[in-house]
């Protein structure tokens, strides 16, 4: 077996459960819709599993010649991933890899059919899963009757490539039939095809990584530096007797506090042990951390928030530009102008404010526009 689920039911629950729809397409019945229906409707952890293991054995009898469609490649999308995108998820090895690609191209009917046909498809899928590496030399780019087991591995290690530099895998999948027109020919006579690259790389570009984890790291960090670095510019203010301009960056630091305490207690107050832990990230300054990281990892929205991820963080940026950043830039500038004596940390403490406001506006305007939930 190449796919083990985790359930999303755990304990029986009573309730009445009404028959849902279901759409059943193709001579083997393989191809469920609307199956997030039934496994809301299931009440029970076996009866999870059972629907998922009779899912993956239509998926088996599937013939190529039938023709596969959308929901195909996204159920064989979903079941090569096999849950991999934890960071210390078992299956992310390179042996459980190898052995899922094995299995999906010795268990799947038609996809043995598939690699007899294409001899490229096997080697490409699994430099894409497995992560090969490019060989050198030319490569077969313009006929799909010509493509080799070589060129395979070439066009896998070149679809990662755009994956990495584009903002969706959408846009990756377009450069990169663009830039081989044989993909773009194979997409076309086989409808599967672009769901689950697609599905592939949507998991591959949401897997959490070490370096996602530094980044988010990194950004609590910068967090706590700038407040750190406003507490010496008050310091500094007080010292030399402008006590009414420190008291205002005062003010507007707390109120900033205020308003992301606020909201964090709005988002999450629904369940009080996730709001707590929320609550506390804020008041140590850690949590933009946990935005951030739960954005780059495209973490779902619990049942309990009131918003997704991505809008969380961007309101909570949002408190912070408007309530802090832009009024202490406008403050430090201003003294910073009227002062005979630069202090370079006051002027850092400036710049950082500014280049705060500059990364949360941009990155906001970023995020908003390819994440799924606001197109």
């Amino acid at each position: 077996m190449i796919f083990d689920p985790i359930p999303k039911k755990h304990k029986y629950r009573k309730r009445k459960i009404s028959k849902p729809k279901v759409i059943i397409e193709g001579s083997t019945g393989a191809a469920i819709k609307n199956i997030s229906v039934l496994e809301d409707a299931l009440p029970t952890n076996c009866d999870y599993r059972t629907l998922n293991r009779m899912q993956m054995k239509f998926q088996n009898w599937r013939i190529l010649e039938s023709g596969l469609d959308e929901s195909d490649g996204e159920a064989m999308g979903v079941m090569l991933m096999a849950n991999s995108s934890n960071l210390l998820s078992k299956n992310r090895t390179k042996k459980m890899k190898e052995q899922r690609v094995n299995n999906f191209f010795e268990e799947f009917h038609a996809m043995r059919t598939m690699k007899i046909a294409h001899p490229f498809f096997e080697t490409m899928i699994q430099a894409v899963i497995v992560d090969g590496k490019e060989e050198k030399g030319q490569h077969n780019e313009g006929k799909l009757a010509v493509l080799t087991v070589r060129d395979g591995n070439h066009l896998g290690d070149s679809f990662l490539k755009f994956l990495n530099f584009a903002a969706t895998e959408e846009g990756a999948f377009a450069s990169w039939v663009k830039k081989h027109p044989a993909m773009n020919e194979f997409s076309a006579n086989h409808e599967f095809f672009k769901p689950l690259m697609l599905t592939i790389g949507k998991e591959l570009r949401h897997a959490a990584t070490w370096q996602k984890l530094g980044l988010s790291i990194a950004v609590a960090l910068m967090s706590m530096l700038d407040v750190a670095s406003d507490i010496y510019t008050i310091a500094i203010y007080r010292s030399r007797g402008l006590h009414e301009t420190a008291v205002l960056m005062i003010l507007f630091v707390l109120l900033s506090l205020a308003l992301q305490l606020g909201l964090v207690t709005a988002v999450h107050h629904r369940n009080k042990r996730e709001m707590l832990i929320e609550l506390f990230g804020t008041v140590t300054f850690t949590k933009p951390a946990f935005n951030k990281f739960r954005v780059l990892t495209n973490a779902k929205m619990k049942g309990h928030a009131i918003v997704s991820p991505v809008t969380e963080m961007m309101m909570f940026k949002l408190c912070e530009v408007f309530s802090e950043c832009i009024p202490m830039s406008v403050i430090q500038v201003l003294n910073v102008l009227e002062s005979e004596e630069l202090d370079w940390i006051v002027v850092g403490a400036l710049l950082t404010s500014v280049m705060f406001v500059a990364e949360a506006v941009s990155y906001m305007t970023y995020m908003k526009d390819i994440s799924e939930d606001s197109r």
